[in-house]
């Protein structure tokens, strides 16, 4: 058997899902901005680098195959180890107010060099007394590494962050590495000299992280969620992670990937989540038939738009299967997913719109994220707002929440002959629609809305003259105000991410 390749795949699985579960924890911490994969890279770059040069003197200065060999046991323990003590004081520095860049990266590096150590003394070990074979062996022994590597992400990503919470996943990565060193130890008959204590100190930290994980699976999450409150509900897949936060009066917040996503309130009347933006679309389009939605979030705005009049088909194309889940704790979410006109589809919405091309709608609504989100762009940018064009039947109407962004509601001027924002959200289409708000038809339209068979709005509300008074206001007047001239968003340039995003620190 070959037990230095075995020991180059081993290693090669362990720093690859690490450098996942640690994409995840720290995008997570940092909301999700663009930035935090490429800190993380660099980190774990400078980790590897360290780590190799060190074992690289190992190599040289060792006096025994035996020897590197221990050396080699020893750190597959205290990777180990570190697989469970880093992410604990990754999120207990944020408590204490220790949050740096510098710490940030000398914990990520740290991860990563433990193995990175191991790497060049699997490949000494593999040619080592093998004259004529040593390109051989060295070749078998960096394959086996990138099969590992390769493989690594594929099971983290795809089976253990998708079966299990973040906490967890570190945990099995953490297991994987014990068994590792076990097998060695006993293969080769190698005396635990040198890891012994790693190895001690491993077994009663793994016993501890075992203990609290069967506890609070989440612990992890909610240790570095934003609002340093604890969420009352958190799910975990490989798509992300949602966090619902509750509030009195049906009300509670829902967060994807550490920032707001929306409420659960369906009342006009307190209206904590804007409910006039989608209602609007009811009055710019009366009676529409086939209604488009990007992102359904916890599903509440689904619940409005299903009461539209004239609705027959609604199709809700979400990419994170998780608030289907969620959906399913708040009884009138629920029950607007499981309408019969409303197909819920587990997609990209642009592949799923290019698989489609003959779908045509007469609304569509995108609750879209925060601009300054990691491919936040892809559903802001010229191109996908050309490609949503292409499914907009004649006299249909767009919109979609800008968060804010200038640069958005500029890109949708350049697509669209007529483009006006409302609150933060903009709405586009192929003619002027602006005189459908604020008539009488639409207080009407409003006052007969009807939720779960009960009026919608409270009778004379006062909520309904404000949301068709709030005014339109057209590009001229942002530009006007704008301290930058505005940028056309697109797919290559992202300059809501990178160039005017959200710093990581």
């Amino acid at each position: 058997m070959n037990h230095p390749a075995l020991l180059s795949f081993a290693c090669g699985f362990a720093s690859l899902s690490l450098e996942i579960l640690w994409v995840r924890l720290y995008s997570f911490a940092k909301l999700s901005t663009p930035a935090a994969f490429g800190f993380v890279l660099m980190a774990y770059l400078l980790g590897i680098a360290l780590g190799a040069r060190a074992g690289a003197r190992a190599c040289r200065r060792a006096d025994s195959e035996a020897q590197l060999w221990r050396y080699s046991i020893a750190a597959l323990w205290l990777s180990a180890l570190l697989t469970l003590v880093l992410p604990a004081l990754f999120a207990a520095m944020g408590h204490i107010e220790l949050k740096s860049a510098a710490l940030d990266l000398l914990v990520m590096a740290a991860a990563s060099s433990v193995l990175a150590f191991v790497f060049p003394i699997a490949h000494h070990l593999g040619t080592q007394k093998l004259v004529g074979k040593q390109g051989q062996r060295f070749a078998l022994v960096y394959t086996s590494n990138v099969m590992g590597a390769a493989l690594g992400p594929l099971v983290t990503g795809y089976v253990l962050l998708h079966t299990l919470s973040l906490q967890q996943s570190f945990l099995v990565i953490c297991a994987v590495q014990c068994a590792a060193a076990v097998f060695f130890a006993l293969a080769l008959k190698i005396r635990p000299r040198y890891g012994v204590v790693a190895g001690v100190g491993t077994l009663l930290a793994s016993g501890i992280a075992l203990a609290g994980t069967l506890f609070d699976p989440h612990a992890l999450v909610q240790s570095v969620n934003q609002t340093g409150t604890r969420a009352g509900t958190v799910i975990e897949n490989r798509h992300g992670i949602i966090t619902i936060f509750p509030t009195p009066g049906h009300d509670d917040a829902v967060f994807g990937g550490n920032v707001y996503d929306g409420r659960t309130n369906l009342s006009p009347e307190i209206n904590s989540n804007g409910l006039e933006r989608p209602l609007l679309m009811a009055a710019l389009q009366p009676r529409p038939r086939r209604v488009l939605m990007v992102g359904l979030s916890i599903g509440t705005w689904l619940a409005l738009v299903n009461e539209f009049p004239g609705v027959e088909q609604v199709d809700v194309v979400e990419i994170n299967p998780g608030y289907l889940q969620a959906a399913q704790a708040y009884p009138t979410q629920a029950r607007a997913v499981q309408d019969p006109r409303v197909q819920v589809v587990v997609d990209d919405a642009r592949r799923w719109l290019r698989q489609h091309p003959a779908k045509q709608y007469d609304l569509i609504i995108m609750n879209t994220t925060w601009h300054w989100r990691a491919n936040s762009s892809l559903l802001l940018s010229t191109e996908f707002l050309q490609l949503m064009k292409l499914h907009m039947a004649s006299g249909a109407v767009l919109s979609f929440n800008t968060t804010g962004s200038r640069d958005a509601f500029f890109t949708a001027t350049k697509v669209f002959s007529h483009a006006y924002r409302y609150g933060n959200f903009v709405y586009v289409a192929d003619f002027d629609f602006r005189g459908r708000k604020d008539t009488s038809e639409t207080r009407r339209l409003f006052q007969e809305l009807r939720l779960a068979g009960q009026p919608l709005f409270a009778p004379h509300s006062a909520a309904i003259e404000r949301f068709v008074t709030e005014p339109f206001i057209d590009i001229t007047t942002v530009q006007r105000v704008a301290e930058r001239p505005l940028e056309q968003i697109t797919d290559h340039n992202m300059v809501t991410e990178f160039k005017y995003g959200k710093p990581l620190y």
